[in-house]
């Protein structure tokens, strides 16, 4: 930013330089002498460097008197410059180039890690008998400001009414990127560390069951994944085990086949005209059970947002546990709140926020594929699992945004070496595993209750 300021400062001062005057140019008016004859006009740059300020001169002028549209004070519209080059005219006014006093360079970090088209700022300040008048510019791109900061800067010098002992005070927003953490730059961050993981909590309302379902144990469990299959710590959540009601189990022994058999075709058509007009009383979506699981504020890590978190019912077995159905919820930026330490960054906010904890209603699918009635084999859905979830952001313990391969690969191995050390240091029983759980939990000091179990644990509690 010193060499910008230095650049800028050897075009404050123009001097006509010693060659022969025609005598076109000795009978003209200072204000006449346009742009394109700038080269008529020395400054302390270099000749390379004069060519190129030359270059950059025509190419705006030539734009700007034509009119070109720019996004000024946040919103599409067109600049146009006078003939004479002396003066900017937005929106039917007119401001003299002279009376510029100030240009501020601003680069707004959160628009630009959200995505923004135009998050480079100048901010030109005039000079007025009522006072100052300001005007912001955005750019697409840093390249395209300087050049515009540069034609309206060395334009300003060749206005015969200029007060030569006036000058421009330019301003840039030094940014120390590494050191300095926004709102915006740290939820739009791809973080590798778990320390520095993006914090959600959540708590299972219930699991409303519309069809019955294949399970070889009424035992059952609930499974949360941020990355699945990882097991990790604040990566993965399970709950304690909680029983299938009877009534929602498929079963199918010989008794009930032969029952079904000896069913006239009269009885079965009246079943289906009551299921039919049932459908049509109440829709499609008729709980016929609720399954409660003890998960209440449950703590889990996301590395950025938006993020999906995939989820898993689980039916106990006596060798494997098998998949009874499957989940999914995505986590935004409207579900975090900004509890920064820094008080300036919090009074910030979220603009994207909504009223916390959100409720969140997924759609429970088996795990089987059915025929459905368009003959397609597909994933039935057997339900919707009620849940509620908050996120907050606060600023992490050192930098962890992706700058590069290099960087995140690194981070990436350190990452799973402590993962992998981690796993040596617990025991495979799920005993030792649930008691490291807990005093992991009880060492954290967290604000937030959390409740995220270790692989091998068998439940997930949480200190509300």
């Amino acid at each position: 930013m010193s060499f910008l300021a230095n650049f800028l400062a050897a075009c404050s001062s123009l001097q006509k330089s010693a060659k022969d005057k025609t005598l076109d140019e000795e009978f003209a008016s200072e204000i006449q002498l346009n742009a394109f004859e700038f080269r008529n006009y020395r400054t302390t740059l270099d000749p390379p460097q004069q060519q190129v300020l030359e270059r950059i001169v025509n190419q705006w002028c030539a734009m700007l008197v034509k009119g070109k549209t720019m996004t000024v004070e946040g919103l599409p519209d067109k600049v146009f410059l006078d003939k004479d080059m002396l003066t900017l005219e937005y929106q039917n006014e007119f401001y003299p180039l002279r009376s510029i006093s100030r240009l501020e360079l601003v680069k707004d970090v959160d628009e630009m890690m959200a995505g923004s088209s135009a998050p480079y700022g100048l901010d030109v300040t005039f000079e007025g008998s009522m006072g100052d008048i300001s005007l912001k510019f955005n750019f697409e791109q840093e390249r395209h400001r300087l050049h515009f900061a540069l034609m309206i800067r060395i334009l300003r010098t060749r206005d015969p009414m200029l007060d030569p002992s006036s000058n421009v005070a330019v301003i840039t927003e030094e940014v120390d990127e590494e050191d300095h953490q926004t709102f915006g730059r740290i939820v739009n961050a791809q973080h590798y560390n778990v320390d520095n993981y993006i914090s959600i909590v959540f708590s299972v309302s219930d699991l409303k069951l519309f069809d019955k379902v294949q399970s070889t144990s009424r035992h059952s469990y609930l499974e949360f994944f941020v990355r699945y299959p990882r097991q990790d710590r604040f990566l993965y959540a399970k709950s304690p085990t909680t029983h299938i009601p009877q009534s929602v189990l498929q079963t199918e022994d010989a008794a009930l086949r032969r029952k079904k058999e000896r069913k006239d075709e009269n009885e079965e058509e009246e079943e289906k005209k009551k299921e039919e007009m049932k459908r049509q009383v109440l829709g499609d979506e008729i709980p016929i059970a609720a399954m409660r699981f003890e998960l209440k504020n449950v703590k889990l890590k996301i590395p950025k947002v938006p993020h999906q978190i995939f989820g898993r019912l689980m039916a106990k077995d006596d060798y494997f546990p098998t998949a009874i159905g499957t989940f999914d919820f995505q986590v935004t930026r409207a579900h975090l709140q900004n509890r920064m330490t820094d008080e300036s960054e919090r009074k910030k906010g979220n603009k994207n926020e909504k009223d916390l904890p959100a409720t969140l209603r997924r759609p429970f699918y088996s795990s089987w594929k059915a025929t459905q009635p368009d003959g397609k084999e597909d994933h039935v859905k057997l339900g919707t699992l009620t849940l509620r979830l908050m996120g907050y952001v606060t600023e992490t313990t050192h930098t962890s945004i992706a700058k590069g391969a290099t960087s995140g690969s690194q981070e990436g191995s350190k990452g799973s070496k402590e993962r992998s050390g981690s796993k040596g240091s617990k025991g495979s029983s799920g005993k030792k595993g649930s008691k490291e759980g807990t005093r992991e939990q009880g060492s954290d000091d967290d604000s937030e209750p959390s409740s995220s179990e270790a692989s091998g644990s068998s439940k997930s509690s949480g200190s509300g």
